[in-house]
C-alpha cells in the first residue's frame, strides 16, 4: 500500500472514531458473506456503521485520538461498529445478531469516555433503548402529579358524591 493511501485511511479512521458516540469492536471470524451482508443491513437500520479495517491503520487511529488502551484489543480479525447518535444502539445490534448466530464475539468498546470490555459492551447490550429510557423517565417524573390530581380530584368527587346524596334524602322525605 502506498504511504499516502495508508495516511489517507489513518485519517478517514479517525474521523470515523472521533465524533462516535459508542464504538464496539468485534471478531467477526466464522461470518460468511451472507451473513455479513445481513449484520451490515442490521447495522443500517440502527444508523450503526460497520466496517472491517486493517488493526495497524486502526491503532495508528486509535493512538493519534489517544486511545492506545482501545488499540490493545485489535488482535485478530476484527470490525467495527460505530454509532454517532445512540451509546447502546452498536452494542444492542451484535448482540441480537450473536444471540442469533453465535458470531461475532464482542472484544469491547468505547462509550461516554470510558474502554470496556467484552463484559462491560455485554451488560451495555442489555440496557433498554435511549427511547425506552426516556419513556420511563418521563413516566417517573408524571408520577407524583398524577397522584396529585387524583387526589384532589378525589376530594372533589366526594363532595359531589355527598351533595347528591343530601339532596336524595331531602327529596325522598
Amino acid at each position: 500500500m502506498v504511504q499516502i493511501d495508508k495516511k489517507q485511511r489513518i485519517e478517514e479512521i479517525k474521523d470515523l472514531l472521533q465524533d462516535a458516540k459508542c464504538v464496539v469492536l468485534n471478531d467477526f471470524t466464522g461470518l460468511d458473506v451472507v451473513h455479513i451482508s445481513e449484520l451490515r443491513e442490521k447495522c443500517r437500520q440502527s444508523n450503526v456503521v460497520f466496517r472491517v479495517i486493517k488493526n495497524t491503520l486502526a491503532k495508528r487511529s486509535l493512538g493519534e485520538l489517544g486511545l492506545e488502551e482501545l488499540g490493545k484489543m485489535m488482535e485478530g480479525p476484527t470490525a467495527v461498529a460505530v454509532s454517532m447518535e445512540d451509546e447502546v444502539a452498536p452494542a444492542q445490534v451484535l448482540k441480537s445478531f450473536a444471540d442469533d448466530y453465535e458470531i461475532p464475539r464482542m472484544k469491547g468498546g468505547y462509550v461516554a469516555g470510558q474502554v470496556l470490555d467484552e463484559e462491560g459492551i455485554t451488560r451495555l447490550a442489555s440496557l433498554p433503548g435511549k427511547e425506552t429510557l426516556l419513556a420511563q423517565t418521563v413516566q417517573v417524573l408524571q408520577s407524583p402529579m398524577r397522584g396529585l390530581v387524583n387526589c384532589l380530584g378525589a376530594s372533589l368527587r366526594d363532595l359531589v358524591y355527598v351533595l347528591k346524596a343530601v339532596s336524595e334524602k331531602k327529596e325522598a322525605a
